[in-house]
C-alpha cells in the first residue's frame, strides 16, 4: 500500500508528489492522458513570486512581457506598465513535464494513461480503480483532476459556486510586445478577451483566448476574425481548445484521507481565471497537511482540516474581492465599460495601480481602485440602475 496517490499530473498534483516525495513519502501520481502537458488549457502568464514556489526551468519561458493594454468596448486603448514584478509567459506544458521530472526525480511514480474510475474511502485506505484495469491501494488521496468534479461530488465536497467556459488557441503572427485584455459584452459577456505574444522555437506567435458566459468558440472565431487582430496573423485559425474555468472553490476541499487541490478544488483567481499560482500554493498546504498527518497515523477529516483552514485564511480575503469585484464588472454596459477603463487608465488611478498591484494578489489594488471617485460613482450607479 502506497502512502498517497495523486489523481491528476497537472501543476497541483505533480507539485504536491514532488514536495512529499522529497519528505520520503511513497507516491503515486496517476494521470489520465497519454503524455505530460498534453493537451493544454492554459495561457501560462505567471509572475516571479511563483519562482519561490518551484524553479521553473528557463526552457519554460516563452515571453517577459513588461507591458498591458486594455481595450474597451469602443476600442479606446490604455497602456499599463508592470509595477515591479517581472511577468512571464510560460509553456505549459513543459512546467508540467518539468515538475513531473522533479517529481520523479524526488522518489515519486508517475504513470501516464491511468484513468482513474472509482475511488472507494474505506476505513484504514483509500482504493482506487482505473480504467486499465489496475488496482491500488494508498493511505490518502489528493484530487488534483482538474475541472473533472464527479470524485468531489461522489465525496460531498459540493461543486464551485460560479463556472465559466473558455476557449484559446496558439497562432503564428506577426511580433508583438504587450499582453491584451479586451473589454465588451460583443467581445466576452461577464469576461474578457486576452491576447498574449510569445516566441516558440525562433518563430513569434500569440495566445489568444476568451473567458465568457456563452458559446466560448462562437465568441473566440468572432474575436479573431476582427480586422485588427485577423490583420496580425499568419495561420488560419484552427479549432481552439476549450474548457470550463471554476471562479469559486468547493464548499470544503478535505474529508477523510482525501484532499482536493488547484483545479480540482476550484482555487482560480475570480478576477483573472489565473491558476498556477493558487495551484502551486494550495498543493504546498496540501502536502504540508499530509505529511504531518501520515506520519501521526490520523488522515481522519478532522485531521485534515488544518488544510482547510489554511487555504482559506491564505486565499479567501482574495477570492471573495474578487468575485465581488467580477461581479460588479460584469454589470456594466459596455459605455459603462469604456467609463471604466478611461478611469483606470488616468494618471490619478495608474498611480494607485503602481502602489498597490501585485500580481497573485488583488485584494488591496480592487479595494484601493473602487476607492477613486470616479469608479467608485460609476459602480454606484450600476447598481442602482
Amino acid at each position: 500500500m502506497r502512502d498517497v496517490i495523486v489523481v491528476g499530473a497537472g501543476p497541483a498534483g505533480l507539485y504536491t508528489a514532488l514536495l512529499m516525495a522529497e519528505e520520503g513519502l511513497d507516491v503515486l501520481v496517476l494521470e489520465e492522458h497519454g503524455e505530460i502537458g498534453v493537451p493544454t488549457h492554459c495561457t501560462g502568464v505567471v509572475s516571479d513570486e511563483t519562482y519561490g514556489l518551484y524553479k521553473i526551468p528557463e526552457q519554460a519561458v516563452l515571453n517577459r512581457p513588461s507591458v498591458c493594454v486594455m481595450v474597451s468596448p469602443s476600442g479606446t486603448a490604455y497602456e499599463f506598465k508592470s509595477p515591479g514584478e517581472e511577468i512571464v509567459v510560460l509553456d505549459r506544458a513543459r512546467l508540467d513535464q518539468a515538475l513531473a521530472a522533479s517529481a520523479e526525480n524526488a522518489g515519486a511514480t508517475v504513470l501516464t494513461g491511468c484513468r482513474v474510475d472509482e475511488i472507494r474511502v474505506a476505513a484504514e485506505r483509500v482504493e482506487i480503480r482505473a480504467a486499465n484495469g489496475m488496482q491500488c491501494s494508498a493511505r490518502a488521496l489528493v484530487l488534483a483532476c482538474g475541472v473533472t468534479y464527479r470524485f468531489q461530488r461522489q465525496l460531498h465536497f459540493g461543486l464551485p459556486a460560479l463556472a465559466l467556459h473558455t476557449a484559446q488557441i496558439e497562432l503564428d503572427a506577426q511580433p508583438a510586445e504587450a499582453v491584451e485584455i479586451h473589454l465588451g459584452r460583443q467581445v466576452a459577456p461577464e469576461g474578457f478577451a486576452w491576447v498574449v505574444p510569445v516566441r516558440r522555437e525562433e518563430r513569434t506567435r500569440l495566445k489568444a483566448g476568451v473567458l465568457l458566459r456563452g458559446d466560448a468558440r462562437v465568441y473566440l472565431r468572432a474575436f479573431l476574425s476582427r480586422p485588427a487582430l485577423a490583420a496580425r496573423l499568419a495561420e488560419v485559425p484552427g479549432e481552439p481548445i476549450r474548457r470550463l474555468l471554476p471562479l469559486a472553490p468547493l464548499r470544503r476541499a478535505h474529508g477523510d484521507r482525501v484532499l482536493a487541490v488547484g483545479d480540482a478544488a476550484g482555487f482560480t483567481k475570480p478576477a483573472t481565471g489565473g491558476g498556477i499560482f493558487y495551484s502551486l500554493l494550495s498543493a504546498s498546504f496540501a502536502a504540508e497537511t499530509l505529511v504531518d498527518a501520515l506520519a501521526a497515523d490520523d488522515l481522519s477529516a478532522r485531521r485534515l482540516s488544518r488544510y482547510e483552514r489554511r487555504w482559506r485564511q491564505r486565499l479567501m480575503p482574495e477570492i471573495r474581492t474578487g468575485s465581488w469585484f467580477r461581479y460588479l464588472i460584469s454589470n456594466l454596459s459596455d459605455r459603462e465599460l469604456d467609463a471604466f477603463v478611461a478611469a483606470a487608465g488616468s494618471d490619478e488611478v495608474q498611480a494607485v495601480i503602481r502602489e498597490t498591484a501585485k500580481f497573485n494578489w488583488h485584494r488591496s489594488v480592487i479595494l484601493a481602485v473602487l476607492r477613486q471617485p470616479g469608479i467608485k460613482s460609476l459602480f454606484l450607479r450600476s447598481l442602482f440602475r
